[in-house]
């Protein structure tokens, strides 16, 4: 069984954004997630905003966009190209987004979707994001802690 390209976060550069704004969505998810062009123009008008590239291998595949001016991260756009759904690279794009966005000593990250039957929720859970009960925009708002709890006193770290 040949192995998946690994997948990494890169920069939105002069080099990659015709690739990266071209990506698109399967025709049922486009009134879910705005294209990944306005992405990128709304990324460059965002005070703070982290962009990235979403890479399979050397192959651009996806988008996202997190705005950290309300104090905590908020991925406000995550999109996988339409091509490259259902393998693995969303998880793994989440997963160094996590990494990156402790590395830099955030604490949670939050992020909303359209909530719809067959929609994202299902894929945000499994990635370990959890229900805040709050909405933004209609949209219910999910969280993940990106910091491990500190053992009770008394107790060994496992």
């Amino acid at each position: 069984m040949p192995s998946r390209p690994p997948v990494t976060l890169r920069p939105v550069t002069r080099v990659n954004v015709r690739a990266v704004c071209d990506l698109r969505l399967a025709d049922h998810q486009q009134r879910l997630v705005a294209p990944a062009a306005f992405t990128v123009a709304e990324g460059h008008y965002e005070p703070g905003a982290l962009l990235r590239a979403i890479y399979a291998g050397e192959q651009p595949v996806g988008v996202l966009l997190v705005e950290v001016e309300t104090g905590t991260p908020y991925l406000v756009r995550f999109m996988i190209d339409a091509a490259h759904q259902g393998g693995g690279n969303g998880r793994q794009a989440v997963a160094l987004l996590e990494d990156e966005l402790r590395a830099a000593g955030w604490d949670a990250l939050e992020t909303s979707f359209v909530p719809v039957d067959g929609g994202a929720e299902g894929f945000w859970r499994r990635c370990g994001f959890v229900d805040t009960g709050r909405r933004l925009h209609g949209e219910p708002v999910f969280r993940r802690e990106l910091r491990e709890a500190e053992p009770v006193a008394g107790e060994a770290a496992s």
